[in-house]
């Protein structure tokens, strides 16, 4: 064994370590009223841990606010347990299991699903550390358990009676169960994160970002991959040409995609699971849309048939509703829209004293706006000050491979607002970058870049790549600004890039 193979040994027995042993965390009490079943006083109290909360806790704390937050399961939600953090990191474990097994299979090198899982649950202990040790300095006192909103400045957890003027409801999303026969087969996205190893195939049901990155991610791990999409297309609410191109990079990955499909019953026997779903025309990208078990024969235009398709698992990626059970508030008569918390935009419920931010409420779901609104609001209860944060402009990406980096209108949403096809420009770039160059690989990267035809203003940016994220990111501010197409052609490109791509 070389010195590095051992140094790699040592460090995952650490990591297995680490993962494995109990986190006991204090819980701080307040002096005086904190005795079990007697009132406990507090400017603020935060239901729920995860980035909303734990922002919005601690900048509070800050501000010399008694903060008492509630989580009843780890600290970090959904972002560190179950989310971004986790999921980023077997994503880049994916993408070295391609990268050995294409460049280094002479080697016998491979990224093994355990030894990924023992990294990521190492990950998540070190955050959860973290977490517990920064709100223990900044003063938030935190405490274990079910939080029920009794009365509108009273929270009950346990035999403990929480008073705040101030309450904040932060309690996240959850996955949302699949409404059919047998929906109870199908694992979520939650599920993978506790899996000891994976499938050799698996029926992935939904076409959203959550689906596309748990489907882009297995694949890579050697999972054979059936897409069952209720569109006719992936990622329907990002642009169509990079939602199309990614289709086609997945199917060249070996992805089977199933469009136009709803999902009907789930069954099991022999080991596999069978998931029937009807068919509108044929729809299969990379295949012949019947699945496994399809009934033969050609769909005729707008005809519906039924199909079924075989795996050992089935993942359903639907979409996530909010946490709201058992907090009482409907009780309270707090508002729910659509899809959560109706709140007006200084996050006030239709109940006084009662905020509600994150994936809670019917915004977008995503870690830094729930971050960036808990600040906002703790800024605006206890410090009087804070620049609220710009939420029209959110870059968002999707990890898988490529990656997509998105930032602003897209080209359909452009025209929407406009009223007119011909006042909205765009300009696509494909390419294959170096990246794919050295690994043999022909799949080109897309840019595509939206703007107003007449003034040229940069509406939207969207990339197909691996560098897509980081360059959405940094291409944000430039929209913030008003950067115009002339901006882009004129300013110096670093070569070589892929971000060069989208100047000159």
């Amino acid at each position: 064994m070389t010195k590095r193979q051992a140094g790699n040994d040592n460090e995952r027995k650490r990591a297995s370590k680490v993962s494995a042993e109990p986190r006991m965390e204090r819980v701080p009490r307040a002096k005086g009223n904190a005795g079990p079943g007697r009132a406990r006083q507090a400017d603020f109290v935060v239901i729920g841990g995860g980035s909303a909360g734990v922002a919005a806790a601690m900048r509070a704390a800050s501000h010399g606010a008694s903060v008492i937050l509630v989580e009843r399961e780890q600290i970090g939600g959904t972002c560190v347990n179950r989310g971004c953090i986790p999921k980023k990191m077997l994503h880049y474990g994916a993408t070295w299991a391609a990268i050995l097994s294409g460049c280094l299979s002479h080697t016998g090198g491979r990224e093994d699903w355990n030894d990924a899982i023992v990294r990521v649950k190492a990950e998540m202990a070190r955050l959860h550390a973290s977490y517990t040790q920064r709100l223990q300095e900044a003063g938030v006192h935190v405490l274990r358990g079910e939080a029920t909103v009794s009365a509108p400045g009273e929270v009950r957890v346990g035999g403990d009676t929480l008073q705040a003027r101030r309450i904040l409801i932060a309690t996240g999303s959850r996955p949302a169960p699949l409404p059919v026969p047998g929906g109870e087969l199908a694992s979520t996205s939650d599920d993978v994160f506790a899996w000891n190893g994976v499938p050799a195939s698996l029926v992935v049901i939904g076409g959203g970002y959550i689906a596309v990155e748990m489907a882009s991610i297995l694949s890579r791990y050697g999972v054979k991959v059936d897409m069952l999409v209720r569109e006719s297309r992936l990622l329907e609410n990002f642009d169509e040409d990079i939602a199309n191109a990614l289709a086609e990079a997945l199917t060249a990955k070996g992805v089977r995609l199933h469009l136009n499909t709803d999902v009907t019953l789930l069954d099991q026997a022999n080991g596999a699971i069978e998931v029937c779903y009807r068919q509108v025309e044929e729809s299969a990208i990379g295949g012949n849309g019947s699945g496994n078990g399809g009934n033969g024969g050609k769909n005729g235009k707008g005809k519906e048939r039924i199909h079924s398709v075989r795996a050992q698992a089935a993942l359903a990626a639907i979409g996530r509703e909010p946490n709201l059970d058992g907090l009482g508030l409907e009780a309270l008569g707090v508002a729910r829209g659509q899809r959560g918390l109706r709140v007006d935009r200084q996050f006030r419920t239709s109940v006084r004293g009662i905020h509600a931010i994150g994936d809670v409420t019917e915004g977008p779901q995503l870690t830094p706006v729930a971050t960036a609104q808990g600040r906002w609001l703790a800024d605006r209860l206890f410090g009087r000050r804070g620049e609220r944060a710009d939420f029209d402009v959110i870059p968002t990406a999707v990890f898988c491979e490529p990656a997509i980096g998105s930032v602003g209108l897209t080209e359909a949403a452009a025209i929407e607002a406009a009223g007119k096809p011909e006042r909205i420009g765009t300009r696509i770039k494909r390419f294959v970058s170096l990246e794919n160059r050295f690994a043999g690989n022909t799949m080109p990267s897309v840019m595509k870049v939206v703007y107003n035809a007449r003034s040229g203003r940069v509406l939207g940016v969207h990339l197909l790549d691996n560098a897509a994220p980081e360059i959405a990111q940094s291409i944000a501010v430039a929209l913030r600004l008003g950067v115009r197409l002339s901006h882009l052609e004129t300013t110096m490109q670093l070569h070589p890039t892929v971000a060069e791509e989208l100047f000159g």
